[in-house]
């Protein structure tokens, strides 16, 4: 894909073209709630790492295919220096303009087909997220090699990449979407509430969810719809996005409601958390992040081992404000960006690539944002020494 379309992109629907949310298209995001999920992305990353005992230092990071910094403003509250890559002006113009913190996030313009105006061995960490899926397979293995050569011995990257097109048995699974007042829910405890469980403790517990929407949610049309959890930290930040998961029945009228059973994981950490049941439509949405209501139970988690003890206390990212940078954009004309071309590098392509280049992945886990045409995965990599 050129740079001429990304450059078209960023002045047509720059949000859009970074998270294709098809509720937002048209300029439709509203700017803080775009930045809140970069936010909410980098909190789970980074607790992620710490659970696999790889937290990145925190020296320098960089943020490859940037866009307008949703991502790299929140690694900026975490590292001493971060770096933006991206090969649109415009996306560029963007992220300088609300750039909150200049004296230690800056932004690149790139425009080869590597990163050399970076130094070798300059960064400790390296991420990239539903940017590689994107480029000619060619682009994105010299991205990975040149994501190993920018590390640090020791340093970390973590990059999501599509490997391979699914069967047609597979792909014809596909969730559709139901109307955002279908995801209207009422959950309740069928038991007393725990109190208190210890770090790494898994447990039982019994809920009841009621559809209180004017919809039939039929999975046998729509897709699964499950019961899950997560897990907030104490300053309220997303540690852990997907705890545990149980099916709802197969068809539930308007005020029907079913019991269920999920069993939930404390986080290794000890502290105050709390976590937080809602029900979600398998690859289309949480319910909470339609507008339904979610039930939270504040839990004391006890201390766990040592090593759990020594990934320390979540390092909580701020709610800056962000100034609405649609105005800084030429009217929209009646643009309307079409869909986004796919590419992939296979797994296996991808590991001996990444062993070639003196890495070493230390985690691999299935990755879904490639669409249900694609299999995915996000791969964690340590650079060796």
């Amino acid at each position: 894909m050129s740079d001429d379309f990304w450059e078209s992109a960023a002045q047509a629907d720059p949000l859009w073209a970074i998270l294709s949310d098809e509720t937002k298209r048209g300029r439709r995001w509203d700017v803080n709630a775009f930045f809140a999920t970069g936010r909410r992305e980098i909190s789970l990353l980074m607790y992620q790492l710490r659970q696999l005992g790889h937290p990145p230092r925190p020296g320098r990071a960089l943020d490859f295919g940037c866009g307008v910094g949703r991502l790299t403003q929140a690694l900026g509250a975490l590292f001493d220096e971060v770096v933006g890559v991206d090969v649109s002006p415009t996306m560029l113009r963007l992220a300088n303009h609300v750039n909150r913190t200049p004296g230690s996030v800056r932004y690149v313009l790139n425009d080869t087909n590597d990163l050399r105006q970076l130094e070798s061995g300059s960064f400790d960490f390296v991420y990239s997220d539903i940017v590689l899926q994107h480029l000619p397979p060619a682009a994105a293995r010299a991205y990975i090699e040149e994501f190993l050569r920018l590390l640090r011995f020791g340093g970390i990257t973590v990059f999501q990449l599509t490997s391979h097109r699914r069967s047609p048995q597979e792909a014809a699974t596909r969730p559709i979407a139901m109307p955002d007042d279908a995801y209207r829910a009422r959950l309740q405890l069928a038991e007393e509430r725990p109190q208190a469980m210890h770090a790494g403790e898994r447990r039982e517990i019994e809920i009841v969810a009621e559809n209180l929407s004017a919809s039939v949610w039929d999975q046998a049309a729509v897709g699964v719809i499950r019961l899950g959890n997560h897990w907030l930290s104490p300053a309220g930040d997303m540690l852990v996005q997907d705890d545990g998961r149980t099916s709802v029945p197969g068809r539930l009228a308007p005020s029907d409601s079913a019991r269920m059973t999920l069993t939930i994981e404390a986080p290794p950490d000890g502290g105050s958390f709390t976590c937080v049941l809602d029900l979600v439509h398998e690859g289309i949405s949480w319910f909470g992040d339609k507008g339904s209501t979610t039930l939270e139970m504040p839990i004391a988690v006890s201390a766990g081992s040592p090593v759990a003890e020594a990934w320390g206390t979540p390092t909580p990212i701020a709610e800056p404000t962000f100034a609405d940078i649609h105005d800084l954009l030429p009217p929209a004309g009646g643009a309307v960006l079409a869909g986004f071309p796919m590419h992939g590098v296979h797994h296996d392509e991808v590991l001996e690539l990444v062993r070639k280049h003196g890495g070493q992945a230390f985690f691999v886990e299935n990755d879904e944002r490639g669409g249900p045409e694609w299999q995915g995965y996000r791969y964690f990599v340590e650079k060796l020494g």
